[in-house]
């Protein structure tokens, strides 16, 4: 099972688990961590979150998932590297409730406490999901109390994450430490695209890749030299365009003898965007292609410009300096954060749940199957 983007995956390497047959067949609890024990509802709940989670995964390797997901089709056929999707609901319910525990545990140790404003938050979103959900979550097993305490505890989450991890915290993060993560994998660029090509597949026809390479040159000669990168980008817009409707152009006469009244419309001045024709890209992208992500990061110098070239096009590129995009920053400031710790966070889980004796409810699993929390049975 992969790991997921948020801090809501554990994997568990942990030889301390003990899985119990409870012959019992009491089914009301599904998990225990020590002294703390989680009920069957919780697990129902974080089944749900798992069948999502499952679609996420499916959807990154076939975006049609994501929208047989949204159209309402059923995944539960699927498999995620070999793990049938109700298996992988069922592992993802039962480490999320081992998570649930672990969290609270570090929650107290670390003396912290939810605010006002948070239990305020806490209140109105419980109130806000029951208020729509309420009859789909009864009839599958999940309390308005079970859907509170998840709240609670994804509050507790990240309050436990920002104890360790956010500047100020145990870890000894920085504010510069943040903003090096955001350097290495995100880039701020301006691009113009000449293409040679129309698909990979096709034959090259070298001479008119030749040409596309001298017209690319002249371009990155004209930026040196200081021509403003967004007016070149319009510039070479505008030749495309014309060279389009040259093609589509009809060999009669197009124009009507029929007169016509031209109004003047006023334009209003339209604002100024102050970050016309920038791109940001992560290091994980795949467009506008692998090859032209590889080098960007890899060959591409902020404040440069500099032709770089994959299985179609050319392209010219100015790369800028991420950082100075403050807006950026502050407004995915704690994305940057949450995903520089991720791996670290996990292995705190981890590390906390080795210490504790964890046994699990066989019969609850057997019981409450995927298809009974999707409301599919």
């Amino acid at each position: 099972m992969n790991k997921l983007l948020r801090k809501a995956l554990v994997f568990l390497t942990i030889f301390a688990v003990v899985f119990s047959l409870a012959g019992c067949g009491d089914t009301s609890w599904i998990v225990k961590v020590d002294d703390v024990t989680v009920n069957a509802g919780m697990y129902i709940y974080y089944q749900g979150a798992g069948y999502t989670a499952g679609v996420y995964e499916l959807s990154e390797e076939d975006s049609t998932y994501y929208y047989y997901y949204l159209f309402g089709y059923s995944l539960l056929d699927e498999t995620i590297d070999g793990q049938s999707m109700s298996d992988y609901m069922s592992d993802y319910a039962v480490d999320m409730c081992k998570q649930y525990v672990v969290v609270q545990k570090l929650f107290e140790e670390l003396g912290l406490e939810l605010t006002e404003t948070e239990l305020a938050n806490i209140e109105t979103s419980v109130a806000n999901t029951w208020e729509s959900y309420s009859e789909t979550y009864e009839a599958a097993g999940i309390s308005e109390d079970t859907v509170r305490k998840v709240a609670e505890a994804t509050m507790m989450e990240e309050d436990v994450f920002n104890a360790y991890y956010e500047v100020g915290g145990l870890n000894g993060t920085t504010e510069d430490d943040i903003k090096d993560y955001l350097e290495d994998n995100y880039a701020r660029i301006k691009y113009i695209t000449f293409e040679f090509s129309e698909s990979s597949d096709d034959a090259i026809d070298e001479d008119y890749k030749a040409e596309m390479l001298e017209v690319a040159n002249s371009y990155l000669e004209r930026a040196e030299a200081g021509e403003s990168m967004d007016d070149l980008i319009s510039e070479y817009a505008e030749i495309l365009a014309a060279a389009e409707a040259e093609e589509e152009e009809e060999t009669e006469d197009t124009t009507e003898d029929t007169e016509e009244e031209t109004e003047e419309v006023e334009v209003e001045d339209e604002e100024v965007d102050e970050y016309a024709n920038e791109y940001i890209y992560s290091i994980d992208a795949t467009s506008p292609s692998e090859k032209f992500i590889n080098y960007v990061f890899t060959v591409c110098n902020v404040g440069e410009y500099t032709v770089i070239q994959d299985d179609t096009c050319f392209y010219l590129v100015e790369r800028l300096d991420i950082l100075e995009r403050d807006d950026l920053y502050e407004a995915n400031r704690d994305s940057y954060l949450e995903a520089l710790f991720d791996d670290d966070y996990t292995t705190l889980i981890n590390e906390k749940l080795a210490t504790y004796e964890v046994e699990v409810n066989e019969n609850s699993i057997k019981r409450y199957t995927a298809e009974r929390a999707l409301g599919m049975d």
